[in-house]
C-alpha cells in the first residue's frame, strides 16, 4: 500500500491533511483497522481521527459507564431527575 502526505510523530500516529486523506481514504481506513491512529488535519490542526472499531467501542463503553456512575451518584444524593425538573419548570410557567 502506498501512502502519501503522511507525517509520523514520536507516538507513531499518522497525521494527514483532510484533502490528501480523501484521495486515499481506503488506505487510511486499513491502517486504522490495523491499530494505527490516523489524525486528519486541516490547516495543520487535528480535526478528526480514524481508529480501529474496537478502540472506538472501548471508549464508547467507558463513556457509557462514566455516565451510568454519574446517574447513580445523582440518584443516591437525592438530586432531582431531569424529567422531574422539566415537569416542575413546565408546571411553574
Amino acid at each position: 500500500m502506498r501512502v502519501e502526505a503522511v507525517h509520523m510523530d514520536d507516538s507513531a500516529a499518522i497525521e494527514v491533511n483532510v484533502s490528501s486523506a480523501r484521495a486515499q481514504l481506503p488506505n487510511y481506513i486499513e491502517l486504522a483497522s490495523e491499530g494505527q491512529y490516523v489524525y486528519l488535519t486541516h490547516r495543520g490542526k487535528r480535526v478528526a481521527a480514524l481508529v480501529a472499531a474496537d478502540v472506538a467501542e472501548h471508549w464508547e463503553a467507558e463513556e457509557d459507564a462514566h455516565w451510568a456512575r454519574r446517574v447513580a451518584e445523582a440518584e443516591e444524593s437525592g438530586t432531582v431527575s431531569w424529567e422531574a425538573a422539566i415537569v416542575a419548570l413546565e408546571r411553574d410557567q
